[in-house]
């Protein structure tokens, strides 16, 4: 395993990632924990995901549709709204399993829901494990115009 100090996160390589992520939540305690997918991630990536997570925590599964056209402001109403009545807070994790587009909502939504609160990226894509999910960026677009917020 390889890892990389990057500011206020870590960036890890290894061939079981999953392995760092379980080591991460017996340590922070989170209160609960929510997965962001889109309908392709969570099909075809997230129960092999899932299976590998040992936690005692139920993990709630927050999924969109896919599509650059729902990263928007909008989609993000909706996944906070969602996280309100499902009870987050400041010491619930974020878990983003897909490509760019869930890479930026959810990392936008986890630094924006409750002034910010933890959250990890496991890309599914080739650009989002070189683009979207490294460097601590996050964004939606506004109308045509991309990652403007």
């Amino acid at each position: 395993m390889q890892t990389i100090p990057a500011g206020n996160y870590l960036i890890v390589f290894n061939e079981n990632g999953v392995r760092e992520i379980n080591n991460l939540i017996e340590r922070n305690r989170y209160s609960s924990i929510f997965l962001i997918c889109d309908e392709n991630s969570h099909e075809h990536c997230v129960p092999a995901f899932l299976s590998e997570i040992e936690t005692e925590i139920k993990i709630e599964i927050i999924e969109i549709e896919a599509g650059e056209e729902l990263k928007n402001i909008t989609t993000c109403v909706d996944i906070w709204s969602t996280l309100a009545e499902m009870g987050a807070d400041r010491k619930s994790l974020i878990i983003n399993v897909g490509g760019g587009v869930i890479s930026d909502i959810g990392g936008f939504i986890a630094a924006t829901f409750k002034r910010g609160i933890d959250f990890i990226n496991v890309p599914t894509t080739l650009l989002a494990m070189v683009d979207a999910s490294v460097g601590g960026k996050n964004g939606v677009d506004l109308g045509h115009l991309k990652n403007q917020i």
